[in-house]
């Protein structure tokens, strides 16, 4: 029985909601950080913090010593380049490697639906193969592992898209995306614990509803009644030139164009039956936050 998870990217913008709901649901919960004060200062009191670098093998045996799972919430940050050093892939190995020292039993990994996008249509970008790269270590590493795919999450909106009172869309998206709460996500996390023993699985994790970014949007102003929010179009051009000047400006232009341009078609049913079915809609979403 898996009791005790280590999780990595716990501070972040899914690793958190996901490490406060694991610790919730009574498992025990330790986080490698860099700054252990800032970490306090957001993660939940029962949650056990260490400071260490993930770059630093000895920390890492240190920290995954009596482990029985590990989740990985990684990602390329917005300014590396790609000759840099990637923690989704360099740091991911050094996980891997103390993890099977430490005789690890499972290892939970985030990936991206999106990232199928990579070779359709001619695009190509150095941050999918990398995230491509990563999913290829997890498959082969001898752990046991569960490896998600979530499209679109629904915190996004609020959360990265605000500016303001503004909901800024970038481009507009030629298809529907099927939005997830990150609180759904987290319990599949949860019930993929309960459920799976030493079998591998790989889950594309997909809300109820399907919107474009822009009725999404739309959708989340109309019922979003604390205060009054619009919704924004800012043309994708216009920030693949403010991409020639500033690094985030241009990671954002590309992931921007893989999400606005991905058919995302369903296929969330094998999460769906194993793990249970979202419960959230967003327009459920919006108005508990108001």
């Amino acid at each position: 029985m898996i009791k005790k998870i280590a999780v990595f990217g716990a501070t972040g913008f899914i690793g958190l909601p996901v490490t406060k709901a694991l610790a919730d649901a009574g498992y025990q919960v330790s986080v490698l950080v860099r700054d252990a004060d800032a970490a306090k200062a957001i993660l939940p009191g029962n949650v056990n913090i260490v400071e260490g670098n993930i770059s630093y093998h000895h920390d890492l045996k240190r920290f995954l010593t009596g482990i029985d799972a590990v989740y990985c919430s990684l990602n390329v940050a917005e300014t590396e380049e790609i000759e840099d050093y990637h923690i989704e892939t360099d740091g991911l190995r050094e996980i891997i490697n103390a993890s099977l020292e430490c005789s690890v039993r499972r290892i939970i990994y985030l990936s991206s639906l999106v990232q199928n996008y990579q070779q359709e249509n001619n695009f190509d970008w150095w941050v999918f193969n990398v995230k491509n790269e990563a999913v290829n270590y997890v498959r082969d590493c001898g752990i046991p592992y569960t490896i998600f795919y979530p499209s679109s999450f629904m915190e996004s909106i609020p959360e990265k898209y605000r500016r303001g009172k503004t909901i800024n869309v970038i481009g507009e998206s030629r298809f529907p995306l099927y939005y997830i709460s990150y609180i759904d996500y987290a319990k599949m996390v949860i019930n993929s614990l309960k459920v799976l023993g030493n079998e591998d699985r790989e889950y594309n994790v997909q809300g109820l509803d399907c919107y474009t970014t822009k009725e999404a949007a739309q959708l989340f102003v109309k019922n979003y009644t604390k205060e009054k929010l619009r919704v924004k179009i800012t043309s994708l051009g216009f920030v693949r030139f403010l991409g020639l000047f500033d690094k985030r400006k241009r990671y954002l232009a590309k992931k921007k164009e893989a999400i606005n341009n991905y058919n995302e078609i369903f296929s969330g049913e094998m999460a769906w039956k194993e793990l249970g079915k979202p419960n959230i809609t967003l327009t459920e979403f919006a108005r508990n936050l108001s």
